[in-house]
């Protein structure tokens, strides 16, 4: 899957793939260490607020 770093991936904290992948570039290994870094998934609301429902 190609997704490019602007993507939208949390929506509920507007976490982007580049955000991700720079946590991971920073050394983010566990979905723990994303969350942590970057906010992503840490509101609970991605599928209410994301425009594709899921």
């Amino acid at each position: 899957m190609n997704i490019r770093d602007e993507e939208m991936v949390c929506f509920c904290s507007r976490v982007t793939a580049g955000t991700i992948r720079q946590a991971k570039q920073n050394g983010a290994v566990t979905l723990d260490d994303i969350r942590r870094d970057t906010g992503a998934c840490t509101a609970g609301r991605c599928k209410e607020l994301s425009p594709r429902g899921r």
